[in-house]
């Protein structure tokens, strides 16, 4: 009901109800995390379907698949390995998008280091949009102290070679030479290698 209202009054991205889905903060017995992921999505595609057919209007909706953080800090500040917010955001998306997700919206983040995880995950995983969001105090920071000039920039490269697909974050092959845009994000509080199973060449990547 609450996706058809905003539907109606316009909105033409909803979110999914998946801001706490990830296996780190969600614990429940009754259900899994895939199912609680499938069912958020269908409910906005529902959505879409309803109240389009009652307006007879013919735009599209995007189904934004709702990341948010993982409720935890990161080393060296908390005791959250990188790798495991990695693979628990990344487990996510590719639910998201199995699911029927249009894009991703990561959201509410308050540390760079853990976004950097979240938008790793979406790029090398998906090949949906990706959206971030941060949160900044009444001094302009960052719970981690970061500022909005050190969260995220974007800068043109071309695409050289099919081996730049894990460098530009999607799992397309990237051997036609064009220009795309790639997000970075930075980590105030160290100096961050970014590294996982899959490679150590992933260090500069944002």
């Amino acid at each position: 009901k609450i996706h058809r209202q905003y539907i109606e009054a316009g909105s033409d991205i909803i979110l999914t109800n998946t801001f706490g889905a990830n296996a780190l903060k969600f614990h429940d017995d009754s259900c899994s995390l895939e199912e609680i992921i499938k069912a958020a999505v269908s409910h906005v595609k529902k959505a879409e379907r309803e109240a389009l057919l009652q307006t007879g209007d013919e735009r599209k909706i995007y189904t934004a698949l709702d990341v948010g953080p993982t409720g935890k800090l990161l080393k060296p500040m908390g005791d959250l390995e990188f790798e495991t917010a990695y693979e628990a955001f990344k487990e996510v998306v590719i639910l998201g998008e199995q699911a029927g997700a249009d894009l991703i919206h990561i959201e509410t983040m308050s540390d760079t280091y853990e976004l950097k995880a979240a938008v790793l995950a979406a790029k090398e995983n998906t090949s949906l949009p990706v959206f971030a969001t941060v949160i900044f105090d009444e001094r302009k920071k960052l719970l981690t102290g970061g500022c909005f000039i050190c969260c995220c920039a974007f800068r043109r490269f071309r695409r050289r070679c099919s081996r730049d697909k894990l460098r530009n974050g999607t799992k397309r092959d990237a051997s036609g030479v064009g220009r795309t845009d790639q997000i970075f994000v930075c980590s105030d509080y160290c100096k961050a290698k970014c590294r996982t199973s899959e490679t150590e060449r992933r260090e500069n990547i944002l």
